[in-house]
């Protein structure tokens, strides 16, 4: 394949598009094509108008981009609502019952499929994306053998499923003429969304008690890790009445000694505020994954947007401490999941792993294996964990948990050490635990507290720049935005622009000299974010005293494409 080719599968919900779209996509895994899929998606179980787009191309890509060559269409309006994206010479699978206006401007080419006769003559019912994915494998010239192994592992849990549909693939491939020929290539990748990326991070880290109120964008997370604790009996995953009970649990089986985990989007993290606090007070190492979607309340539950950034940051009263880390892409959802519960057990903290819509719950190829050697932590141990103390550990027979001369090294001890008894509580206290209100001692813990952020400071690696470091112009992104950011800025360098991406990762601790000597180094910065405020901005102009002068915000629920970003950025260089 020379070219990306942008498939789109659109209609109501409840007709199958997911799992047209999961399978074709899988089609081209087994062919070897670097893959990108997305969804857009009503707050309802059945109608509305739904769609996911499929970017297969040959080099790793991770945004939409706006042309689409071949749609799907379910129902009767997709082609309408998705004209204007259809490139000249595209191709539209839809059923002939339909009535299609053929004239049109674009020389579009449309698959009739009859779906009404061929139900008829199967005897069956719900078959159009089996029907049309017959009918493209046809077409592109694709071995129908990969559809029908795709299909039927698809279908492995429902009987009688798989058959079913490869048989009505088949009868819709005798409608079609060959016309294309898509060639297999030998590479093999992992096919995962970041939700996805989470749960692996996690399980890799020990997770061994997951607990969640499922809530959209991150509810997947919940689902991977039940079925995880179907087979795996070291692991306990709970669902729970609400996300108050939620964190307290959490918090609960990390006293007691497990890895423990929630997740949660921005309005059930809303409830959590408090046990935040409590976690980070009590010194418990705790590991949050919060989705964001449009707010303010419930806002728009289904779509994504970057709002939460200054909300999590500031999430509790007083001054603690507490790590957000931003992953910018589906790679590192799982190895910054795998950062965030070794900085919480090393430090014994609350840390957030901040996602989105977009990011929880888009695909895309990578090569798993490789990911899971770029950070190299041993957690078949436990860090920060006392088994054994001596008489200097002790104070009147009670261990001192919260001593403050300790040199960056905090312990603790689980449940049931020998010698290992201190009191953990949400109030001041002192280095055994106990209840306090000198002032002396209020200093002497806080300084103990929020010094961790400091030792963190020292463990984060540096942040990427894309591109020459002393370029002109710098463009500065974070999380679901680095996709399109870097490749529309890979699009201007190639025009000869003195052009760089720089993707902020790590919002709590900020790196403030380093973020502050890469932009300082730029005649112009552009500001890209998926929110009204530009909360990076203001994050960045609080620590850098750099303030950005030319913004591209976006904030109605949609992520930004290649081609919108390189167009906005086209017009600012």
């Amino acid at each position: 394949m020379k070219k990306d080719l942008v498939v789109r599968i659109g209609g109501e919900a409840g007709l199958g598009l997911a799992a047209a779209a999961d399978i074709l996509a899988k089609v081209f895994v087994r062919l070897g094509y670097h893959i990108y899929s997305s969804k857009e998606y009503a707050s309802q179980i059945k109608g509305g108008h739904n769609y996911h787009t499929l970017r297969i191309t040959n080099s790793n890509v991770s945004a939409d981009v706006n042309d689409v060559e071949v749609l799907f269409a379910f129902s009767k309006d997709t082609i309408a609502k998705h004209y204007e994206f259809m490139k000249k010479k595209g191709i539209i699978f839809v059923d002939d019952s339909f009535n299609v206006n053929e004239e049109d401007n674009k020389n579009l080419v449309l698959i009739k499929i009859p779906v009404k006769k061929l139900e008829q003559e199967l005897q069956e019912k719900g078959i159009v994306n089996a029907l049309f994915l017959g009918a493209f494998v046809k077409y592109f010239g694709i071995k129908s053998s990969i559809l029908e192994e795709v299909i039927k592992e698809f279908f492995k849990e429902k009987a009688g499923q798989g058959e079913r549909n490869s048989k009505a693939a088949r009868e819709a491939e005798k409608l079609v003429e060959r016309v294309e020929e898509i060639e297999a290539h030998n590479n093999k990748f992992d096919f995962l969304s970041g939700n996805d990326a989470v749960t692996l991070g996690a399980l890799d880290a020990g997770l061994k008690f997951h607990v969640q109120y499922p809530m959209t964008p991150v509810s997947a997370i919940l689902h991977n890790l039940a079925k995880e604790a179907e087979k795996n009996k070291e692991l306990k995953v709970m669902q729970v009445e609400d996300e108050i009970a939620v964190i307290n649990m959490a918090i609960g089986a990390s006293y007691a000694g497990a890895r423990a985990m929630c997740a949660s989007s921005g309005g059930g993290f809303a409830l959590m505020i408090e046990a935040m606090g409590l976690a980070s007070m009590a010194e418990v190492p705790l590991v949050v994954v919060e989705g964001q979607r449009p707010g303010p309340s419930t806002g728009l539950p289904t779509k994504t947007e970057q709002g939460d950034l200054k909300f999590v940051l500031y999430s509790g009263t007083g001054d603690f401490p507490h790590v957000v880390l931003a992953p910018a892409n589906i790679e590192e959802c799982y190895t910054e999941t795998k950062r965030a519960f070794y900085l919480a057990e090393k430090y014994q903290l609350p840390v957030l792993v901040l996602i989105d819509k977009q990011l929880a719950e888009s695909f895309k190829t990578l090569s798993f294996h490789d990911e899971s050697r770029k950070l190299s932590i041993d957690f078949s141990k436990k860090y920060g964990v006392k088994i054994k103390l001596e008489d200097k550990d002790l104070r009147n027979g009670l261990f001192k948990r919260y001593q403050v001369e300790n040199d960056g090294v905090y312990e603790r001890t689980l449940p049931g050490t020998e010698n290992g008894f201190y009191t953990c509580a949400g109030d001041e206290h002192d280095e055994v635990g106990e209840i306090i209100e000198e002032q002396e001692i209020r200093i002497k813990m806080m300084k103990r507290r929020m010094n961790k952020l400091d030792y963190i400071a020292k463990e984060l690696p540096l942040q990427e720049i894309y591109g020459e470091k002393n370029a002109e112009i710098t463009v500065v992104g974070w999380g679901s935005t680095s996709g399109a950011i870097i490749e529309a800025v890979e699009r201007l360098q190639k025009q000869g622009k003195s052009i760089n991406a720089f993707i902020v990762k790590y919002m709590r601790p900020f790196m403030s000299e380093e973020v502050g000597n890469v932009l300082g180094k730029a005649k112009k910065l552009i500001l890209v974010e998926n929110n009204y405020s530009a909360q990076l901005g203001g994050l960045i102009q609080e620590k850098t005293m750099i303030r950005f002068e030319e913004t591209i915000l976006r904030y109605d629920g949609k992520n930004f494409s290649v081609d919108e970003l390189y167009e906005e950025l086209k017009k600012k260089c």
